[in-house]
């Protein structure tokens, strides 16, 4: 679920990731309440980027109370570069992402990319 959902959204443009991930997380809830799908941790990591961009957009923070693997973040992170660099988000976006998966990233041997300056 997570490898289709990624492709998706890496292929959009910035300023349809938004509106599309709000589809999509409206599609998986009504699977889940339906019960067409079992609770996953795909699914609950998809709703949960899904939380954090709608407070990200209103300059809101959240802390994530699950954490979600670490592939999951690192494509989150990406994603909320490309919406900052589109002005989709406000800059802010990017430290309360650091602020809100810290633990996951904290843990992190990998090098994640930064928004950079200018």
């Amino acid at each position: 679920m997570f490898t289709r959902f990624r492709r998706t959204i890496a292929n959009l443009p910035a300023e349809a990731v938004i509106n599309a991930l709000d589809l999509e997380c409206k599609m998986l809830e009504d699977d889940l309440a339906h019960q067409r799908l079992a609770q996953s941790e795909d699914a609950g990591s998809i709703l949960c980027f899904r939380q954090f961009l709608r407070m990200a957009k209103f300059d809101e923070a959240m802390r994530c109370v699950k954490p979600l693997p670490l592939s999951h973040v690192e494509f989150y992170k990406e994603t909320i570069i490309r919406l900052v660099q589109a002005n989709e988000l406000p800059k802010s976006a990017l430290e309360q992402f650091d602020y809100t998966f810290h633990s996951i990233l904290d843990h992190s041997a990998h090098g994640l990319p930064s928004l950079g300056k200018g």
